[in-house]
């Protein structure tokens, strides 16, 4: 679990960076889970981001982080956020704060264009395009390899029986938790961690893709890769897929649907395991509304930002555990007819 911050003084951290980049813009503190993030508004030149990394973030996992963007922007055409080096051409600095505080971690990268897809309404076709960009980065990083992303990360969807016994549902919500993950448990758990098993960005969501209606390719960023980790190719797909299901629908699952019909055109997932993706999509949702219940109790200042992210979760969870037979057949459905079918 990681620890509360202490605040940053956004004064302190502009001399920072004048020193250390040559920075020397205003600064405006953007929502975020554990870090401290930025966005750096210069005058006639686009903007950048900046995060100071939670108290216990490893060196080893901020280099994941950079490697893994650097890699996709080398050999992909998913649009990530690029390093932005010192002057002396370091990539992760380490920032002493006055008056004998932890050292903390920093690191800066480009600010990409376009507006989060949790604030859109997405057509069918958008999120197959959704879908295709998150196989065509699963496949990306298929042969990429880093020792430090054989970590625990507590958003490793195997641990959510763990996570249960560990933080209480709400007594309105404590059955369909128990039903989730007993189900998650006997019947997924299995199926997904026997698959394809690789360095995954671990937290493509609504929240993490930037889309232009305008722009070729609609897509125009993938940010935010704190979770990236190896695990079951499943799981991450399970993760864009919770939060695409839409309960207000009259077919809940029929943007979910179209994400693994782009994804599954660029990235293949065997039936057996597309038949448990609606269940494990079920699991990320309980997943996240617990964790979320968790931090905002640990640390209030966080508290609306994590609700927002989570405040759909407990009727998606139930909804999903309701239709899965529904949701099966449509993902089954949306593999290319050229596909295996066993």
């Amino acid at each position: 679990m990681t620890k509360q911050l202490p605040g940053t003084s956004e004064q302190e951290l502009r001399k920072f960076l004048l020193e250390h980049y040559a920075i020397d813009a205003a600064l405006t503190r953007l929502g975020s889970e554990h870090d401290e993030t930025y966005r750096v508004s210069l005058a006639g030149a686009d903007d950048l981001i900046v995060k100071v990394c939670a108290l216990d973030e490893p060196r080893e996992f901020v280099e994941l982080q950079v490697a893994v963007v650097d890699h996709l922007a080398r050999s992909s055409t998913v649009p990530v956020p690029v390093p932005v080096p010192t002057p002396g051409g370091a990539t992760i600095t380490r920032w002493q704060h006055p008056g004998g505080l932890p050292v903390r971690l920093v690191h800066v990268m480009t600010c990409l264009p376009g507006i989060a897809v949790a604030e859109q309404v997405l057509s069918t076709e958008q999120a197959e395009r959704l879908g295709t960009v998150h196989g065509e980065l699963t496949a990306a990083l298929a042969a990429f390899r880093q020792p430090a992303a054989d970590r625990r990360i507590m958003w490793d969807l195997s641990l959510v029986g763990e996570l249960v016994d560990t933080v209480a549902a709400p007594r309105s919500q404590a059955r369909v938790a128990d039903q989730v993950v007993s189900h998650f448990t006997r019947f997924v758990r299995p199926v997904a961690e026997k698959g394809d098993r690789q360095i995954v960005h671990g937290d493509y969501s609504v929240h993490n893709v930037l889309t232009d209606a305008a722009a070729p390719g609609f897509v125009t960023g993938v940010i935010d890769f704190g979770d990236v980790h190896a695990g079951p190719v499943l799981y991450d797909l399970a993760i864009a897929v919770s939060n695409l299901l839409d309960h207000r629908l009259a077919e809940p699952w029929s943007l979910a649907s179209a994400h693994v019909r782009g994804f599954l055109n660029v990235r293949d997932i065997p039936p057996v395991q597309l038949r448990v993706l609606a269940a494990a999509a079920a699991a990320r949702c309980v997943q996240r509304a617990l964790i979320s219940q968790w931090r905002a109790s640990t640390d209030p200042t966080r508290a609306d930002y994590v609700h927002e992210h989570s405040r759909h979760d407990w009727v998606r969870a139930e909804t999903a555990i309701q239709t899965l037979d529904t949701a099966t057949d449509q993902f089954l459905a949306a593999a290319p007819s050229d596909a295996p079918t066993s």
